[in-house]
């Protein structure tokens, strides 16, 4: 039985139906539905630059979504929070070897450079009332009643001048850390904490202010006006003046006529005078 070779007209019937399937073929695997066909082995997929695992095709196509990025309002972090820097002092970080009377920590002055201020009554002056479990003591007497003293420095200054945040740190409450607290002696206060490595965790307060520019809470950076100074609380009558304390993050062991108390004020005085422009 002889064959009958196929006609001119079925052989470019056939050519043309391959090139069809190829291309079909083709604009299948562009739009990553290939590897539903049957009968495709591994090998048949190819290699990406990633290796094995690697994105496919298609979703190299995908637009990135918004929130693979960092958000603009996340906070990033802070330049407080990095180590000190090589050479710059730090202030103590725990109790052991503290010097109450000569430590300093690094911060900035409470006053503006210009203004008019001397030097008043520093910590552990005779004061009247009674010492709170945070209040320094100057003695007891027969009767055992303990002394109330200073807790601070009074910078004499007139009223209405701009009061200063000495660290870069937050605005904290003082009712929630020294209780029951006194607001009928120190009245209207600014209390920052300390953000910046070199003083982390240190406070001060800032007494007797006539208003505040700042409201719990608030960030603030070294310099900026927290208040005004005044005669709230007990300042009444007394020669205008700042009142201003420093407070260490942890508890200091006090010695004074005969009574240990365990106490986180110290005596501000040299950190002050370190930080003062005009010395």
């Amino acid at each position: 039985m002889t064959r009958r070779r196929p006609s001119g007209a079925t052989l470019l019937l056939l050519g043309g139906l391959v090139v069809a399937l190829v291309g079909i073929a083709s604009v299948a695997w562009a739009s990553g539905w290939a590897p539903a066909f049957t009968g495709l082995g591994s090998a048949a997929v190819p290699s990406t630059p990633g290796g094995a695992g690697g994105p496919s095709p298609s979703a190299a196509l995908v637009p990135a979504s918004p929130l693979a990025s960092p958000s603009p309002l996340a906070p990033g972090p802070s330049p407080s929070a990095a180590s000190p820097s090589p050479g710059v002092p730090s202030a103590p970080t725990s109790a052991a070897g503290f010097r109450p009377s000569q430590t300093v920590v690094p911060m900035g002055f409470p006053l503006r450079a210009t203004a008019t201020y001397r030097y008043g009554d520093g910590f552990r002056a005779p004061r009247v009332g009674r010492p709170y479990w945070y209040n320094q003591i100057r003695g007891v007497t027969s009767g055992g009643r303990l002394l109330r003293a200073h807790d601070g420095q009074d910078l004499q200054v007139k009223v209405g001048t701009p009061v200063l945040a000495t660290f870069d740190g937050v605005i904290v409450d003082p009712a929630t850390i020294w209780r029951p607290w006194q607001p009928a002696i120190y009245g209207t206060v600014a209390v920052v904490q300390s953000s910046e490595p070199t003083s982390l965790g240190y406070r001060s307060i800032s007494a007797h202010l006539s208003r505040l520019a700042v409201a719990i809470g608030d960030v603030v950076q070294r310099g900026r006006v927290i208040g005004w100074t005044g005669r709230t609380g007990n300042a009444a009558g007394t020669v205008p003046h700042l009142h201003f304390e420093l407070r260490a993050p942890f508890m200091i062991l006090f010695h004074y006529a005969g009574i240990a108390r365990r106490l986180d004020v110290f005596d501000p005085r040299p950190s002050l005078l370190a930080a003062d422009p005009n010395r």
